[in-house]
């Protein structure tokens, strides 16, 4: 059931001629009545859909056999449908597959003059977004054509072209296995991830090198794609603000295809890059130009919103916040973002909460009933940790609850000992140490700031790590800090 669901979302996501207009619809069959059932969500399992159509379990036949006509013509669906998607370039890249594929057909039944028509169809497309693949193939069947018919000076002519193009994919060939080396390495464990941070420098210039051989987009992206993923795993956030500035001038200035350049990309990462820079105010000048960008009914947009919501937090705009939490809470959209995204908007909610929780937006929030069902610690949570170490000690400290406080520091020396022994994870550590204080030194505010000093200090001096490393600071730890001291002296 789970890859006809997966078809049905891909229909629904290029096509607003999908399912609902395709050969499964044509009668109220069973097989509307299943894919109906996946679609609205009144079959989550094969076990609902075999007992609801057939009285049986998955295991009948005649389930199976249904399935089977299904994803039949769901597929046959896929490769005919109209795609309407707002995605010009893979329209057009589908439509030139397409007629590339009639062109092989027509090659294999010795109609040359048809195959050559379309051929220079498919060209004219993959042309226009630089889909040098694309091209080539077509080159090849016209060079197919050319032997067959005869005409050496044109032949002659196709060769070239074949042997031009032929460099070129093979160069973008070497860019993009460079660059799935590089995804695969730094998507495994970060004792990996470290290791494989020495050999990027080096594979970031052969990439260069590709790119300024070529200037075709595909080197040019996969170029700028590993560069961002090794300036951010390091945390040069400056050399990511200045390469986003600089593939917008060279979208400007044509050269780089702009059609195909992923503008909300390079949005993303220029917010991004200004809350980790600290550079508030432009990074909120900058999210606010950028946000009709993005569809508010997008995973993307959420995303996106993550990060303007952390730089109106860190730039302790919190009535800002609290609008931009507003506007992600009561999207109808929400319940398309994965779990980790719905789990990291609980968490920012909840350190809102303790900033100020009288926000309309915070009044159905259920601030104890997610302190208390949030686990200590989670590999699952990776990066958000400490927020939620310090969520929890927070919210016995508000509440005046000193055993809570005593039980939570030996949480916070065990978590120091076997998780932050590393000098990325100093700020972290640092924090850590000036909560405990609070209650070492009895809830003494002017003990805990005259005591806290030197930690304190070299909390403002230490920098933040890459993302590689980082754990995510929802308030940074220096604000944090005075909102704690405040909250005490109240």
């Amino acid at each position: 059931m789970q890859e006809i669901e997966q078809l049905l979302n891909v229909l629904q996501a290029i096509s607003t001629r999908n399912v609902q207009n395709n050969h499964l619809r044509k009668n109220k069959s069973l097989e509307t009545v299943f894919v109906d059932g996946i679609r609205l969500g009144t079959f989550r399992s094969d076990m609902e859909a075999a007992s609801k159509l057939y009285g049986s379990d998955q295991s009948d036949v005649r389930y199976k056999m249904l399935k089977h006509r299904v994803k039949k013509k769901l597929y046959n669906t896929l490769i005919t449908v109209d795609i309407t998607s707002e995605k010009l370039p893979l329209r057009r890249e589908i439509e030139g597959e397409r007629l590339l594929l009639l062109a092989k057909l027509m090659l294999k039944q010795t109609e040359f003059s048809i195959a050559f028509g379309l051929c220079k169809k498919v060209k004219s497309i993959a042309q226009e977004y630089e889909l040098n693949e694309m091209i080539l193939a077509a080159v090849e069947i016209e060079l197919a054509c050319l032997t067959n018919q005869g005409g050496l000076k044109s032949f002659k002519n196709c060769r070239e072209e074949f042997l031009q193009y032929s460099k070129i994919v093979a160069l973008e060939k070497e860019a993009v296995s460079l660059f799935q080396q590089s995804m695969v390495h730094l998507k495994s464990t970060v004792k990996i991830r470290k290791a494989y941070l020495e050999e990027l420098p080096v594979l970031i210039i052969r990439l260069r090198t590709i790119w300024d051989e070529t200037k075709t987009f595909n080197c040019f992206y996969y170029f700028y794609r590993t560069s961002m993923l090794f300036y951010e795993l390091i945390g040069d956030f400056n050399e990511i603000i200045r390469i986003t500035e600089e593939a917008e001038m060279l979208v400007k200035n044509k050269q780089i295809n702009a059609q195909r350049f992923e503008i909300n990309l390079n949005a993303y990462m220029l917010i991004y890059a200004h809350l980790r820079t600290k550079e508030y105010t432009n990074g909120l000048r900058y999210a606010n130009d950028f946000y009709s960008l993005f569809d508010t009914n997008t995973k993307n947009w959420f995303a996106y919103m993550e990060n303007y919501f952390l730089l109106a937090v860190h730039a302790k705009k919190y009535e800002l916040a609290s609008v931009l939490l507003h506007r992600v809470r009561t999207n109808a959209s929400f319940s398309i973002i994965t779990k980790d995204a719905k789990e990291r908007w609980q968490l920012y909610t909840a350190y809102l909460y303790f900033i100020e929780p009288s926000y309309p937006i915070l009044e159905s929030f259920n601030y104890h009933k997610f302190i208390t069902s949030i686990t200590e610690y989670s590999k699952d949570k990776q990066g958000f940790n400490v927020a939620i170490l310090i969520l929890q000690f927070l919210y016995f400290l508000k509440k005046g609850d000193t055993e809570g406080l005593l039980y939570r520091i030996e949480s916070l020396k065990k978590y120091i000992l076997t998780h932050l022994k590393d000098s990325f994870s100093l700020r972290s550590k640092l924090f850590l140490k000036l909560l405990m204080l609070i209650v070492t030194e009895d809830y003494d505010v002017t003990a805990c700031r005259l005591k806290g000093a030197k930690h304190y200090q070299k909390l403002i001096e230490t920098p933040t790590p890459g993302d590689a490393y980082a754990e995510i600071e929802i308030v940074p730890y220096e604000h944090l800090w005075e909102l704690i001291l405040d909250e005490m002296s109240a």
